[in-house]
């Protein structure tokens, strides 16, 4: 049993729907090709997807693996009406109406190729080409890549800093209390625009006693005291006051 691809209109139906190939009276299946045909030559270069949609729809009703199949049918199909119509005598007086139908062939052509996912359309040359294209393209972002990453571990140490196990309350304080200290001039010694800065670098380069400090423990000693998850520092965990050798605004 020949295998059908397009959505035709039912027998002496009148009322179809736009994209329904076929006519009310004549139902030869195996010319579906030539409805397809006749209808995409009145449709405008708008609607060239959601026909091709309508008709793909249909076809995946039964075929559900069959995209590429359908894209195959429709492909071959369109390719051989250009190759039939550009081997027309333009002197011929119907040549209008085959320049008129090959001018709307060509053009679905390019629709089509805009949805050929499998290549179909791609010469094996166009794709070495495109496939050399895209190495190259991805050796330069390894090589940029690399690159950072070796920019990177200049800064990376050979080990942590250790805080005194116990004591990580009274490191915090200390790392609160530079965030806070004022130079004589009135300006603030260390600045930064948000809090992260403080708690990845303490995450990152310190532990406490043998264990690492996870970074949401670290973000909660730095976050706004208004946050629910914030930790406060108690009086018994302050060991230090970092005291200024000059006053603000003493010169």
């Amino acid at each position: 049993m020949a295998e059908h691809f397009f959505k035709f209109r039912g027998r002496f139906d009148f009322s179809p729907h736009p994209y329904e190939v076929g006519n009310p009276i004549f139902h030869n299946r195996k010319l579906e090709d030539n409805f397809f045909a006749l209808k995409l030559y009145g449709l405008p270069e708008g609607e060239f997807k959601a026909f091709y949609d309508f008709h793909l729809n249909h076809y995946l009703a039964r075929n559900p693996d069959g995209c590429e199949g359908f894209f195959r049918k429709v492909n071959r199909s369109i390719q051989r009406r250009i190759t039939f119509y550009s081997g027309k005598n333009p002197f011929k007086p119907e040549y209008e109406i085959h320049s008129a139908n090959l001018d709307k062939l060509e053009a679905f052509q390019q629709f089509l190729i805009t949805i050929d996912e499998w290549n179909v359309n791609t010469s094996t040359e166009k794709m070495l080409s495109q496939r050399d294209e895209e190495i190259a393209l991805l050796k330069a972002d390894l090589a940029d890549l690399k690159a950072q990453l070796n920019e990177m571990l200049q800064y990376e140490a050979s080990e942590k800093i250790v805080i005194n196990s116990g004591n990580l309350a009274s490191f915090m304080d200390l790392m609160r209390q530079f965030q806070k200290l004022m130079l004589p001039n009135g300006k603030r010694l260390v600045t930064t625009q948000g809090y992260s800065p403080w708690y990845k670098m303490v995450a990152k380069n310190f532990v406490h006693g043998d264990k690492p400090i996870p970074l949401a423990t670290a973000q909660n000693y730095f976050s706004s005291e208004d946050s629910s998850k914030y930790i406060f520092i108690s009086d018994k965990d302050r060991a230090f006051d970092i005291v200024p050798v000059k006053s603000v605004n003493q010169h």
